[in-house]
């Protein structure tokens, strides 16, 4: 291991399926799909901050919230900082209501696929270990 601090930062992301199993992906402009979330601040809660990060992203109200995570992962990425290279992401499972709003810039687009649908799709790398270290029983 080198010398660098351990930092990271953290990401709640949420697996959000309609009724059929299917799973909610969002994509920015001209990037690839991922769950809806993003980074916790300072000292929030964080299934308050999922709630809040789907409603910015997505325009969804969260009607229910798993009390427990259903996913852990971490990823390297370098992303210009000397010290922050890791970064956590916790998952939890998630019903939504409402219409998705396209006029976000944090996502453009939203789409529902089954597994084998995602298994095809470009990836977020802080969304693809989701798909690749849960087993077939999940979904």
């Amino acid at each position: 291991m080198d010398s660098v601090p351990c930092t990271y930062r953290i990401s709640v992301k949420a697996v959000i399926k309609n009724d059929e199993g299917r799973i909610l992906l969002i994509k920015e402009s001209g990037y690839s799909w991922e769950l809806p979330g993003g980074g916790l601040e300072h000292g929030e809660d964080p299934r308050q901050g999922l709630t809040r990060e789907i409603a910015e992203e997505t325009g969804f109200n969260v009607d229910w919230m798993s009390e427990k995570p259903v996913g852990f992962w971490s990823i390297y990425k370098e992303v210009g900082s000397p010290t922050l290279k890791w970064f956590a992401v916790i998952a939890y499972e998630a019903k939504v209501s409402g219409e998705f709003k396209s006029d976000s810039v944090e996502a453009e687009e939203s789409g529902y696929f089954s597994v084998a649908e995602i298994k095809t799709l470009k990836l977020h790398d802080n969304t693809a270990p989701y798909f690749s270290i849960q087993d077939s029983k999940v979904y």
